[in-house]
């Protein structure tokens, strides 16, 4: 047997252990930072996005308007025309024939170009006005899907929380344990064990001391009779604590060869 070897064991396993955690909490570190560059750059693509797209529905929508004006001017262009060459009043007048009911027609074909203008003017505003709203919900969708992207990337990621450092256990008094052990544990194979547990005992009377200063008892064991000279496990368990050790019942018993006192049966 190896001394303080289950210590050695045990500390190795708790270092393994521990490297094991840290190389995943490094290997973990390292994906979060390489996601973290993908979702980077994948916000600077939708800033962009966001950016190229609101420019081209702008310009679709300047291109829209553009055209609407285009076709109101057109239409105005031939209302003008029609009304230069359809007017009866006009007509009227050119051909010399002059009066009030002339006048009054000329008025009335004029009145009725100018509502036609009027109307083509209403509806160029109305589309002006559904253009802003598309441009309006362009660029709310755009800040929207900015914002959306600013808030996923402006969380600050730290790495977990490193392992706690294994405590060691001391190979030394480990090592010192399991030596007095194994001399425990020859002493108590070589020596004879007496049951000498206080409770275990009846008619205790102190007789003297040894030597070394143990109490000396003389007594008999409950349930029997035969009278015994020796000492109280208890007290040498204060004093001599290897000479005592418990036995496979629970009493403590005395190995009398590590003490100076012999056990041994006197006349009652």
């Amino acid at each position: 047997m190896c001394l303080g070897a289950d210590a050695r064991a045990a500390n190795k396993a708790a270092k393994q252990k521990y490297q094991n955690q840290l190389a995943v909490r490094e290997r973990n570190w390292m994906n979060t930072i390489a996601l973290t560059h993908v979702e980077r750059i994948e916000h600077d693509i939708t800033m962009d996005a966001a950016h190229v797209g609101l420019g081209n529905q702008y310009a679709e929508i300047q291109e829209k308007y553009g055209a609407l004006i285009d076709e109101a001017v057109h239409a105005s262009e031939i209302d003008y025309k029609t009304y230069l060459e359809q007017s009866e009043g006009a007509t009227a007048a050119a051909s010399g024939r002059t009066g009030r009911s002339i006048a009054r027609m000329q008025v009335v074909d004029y009145g009725q170009y100018l509502a036609k203008g009027s109307r083509q003017a209403w509806k160029l505003s109305q589309n002006s006005r559904q253009l802003s709203k598309e441009g309006a919900q362009a660029a709310a969708e755009a800040r929207h899907a900015q914002l959306s992207s600013f808030a996923k990337n402006n969380i600050i990621k730290n790495p977990d929380i490193a392992p706690p450092i294994p405590v060691k256990q001391n190979v030394t008094l480990a090592a010192l344990r399991d030596g007095m052990q194994i001399v425990q544990t020859a002493a108590s194979v070589a020596a004879p064990i007496v049951a000498s547990s206080k409770e275990l005992k009846d008619n205790i009377v102190k007789i003297g001391r040894s030597i070394a200063g143990h109490n000396i008892y003389k007594f008999n064991y409950k349930g029997d009779s035969r009278r015994y000279v020796g000492v109280i496990a208890e007290e040498i368990q204060q004093t001599v604590p290897e000479a005592v050790v418990t036995m496979p019942n629970g009493f403590l018993g005395v190995i009398y060869d590590l003490i100076d006192v012999n056990f041994h049966e006197v006349p009652a």
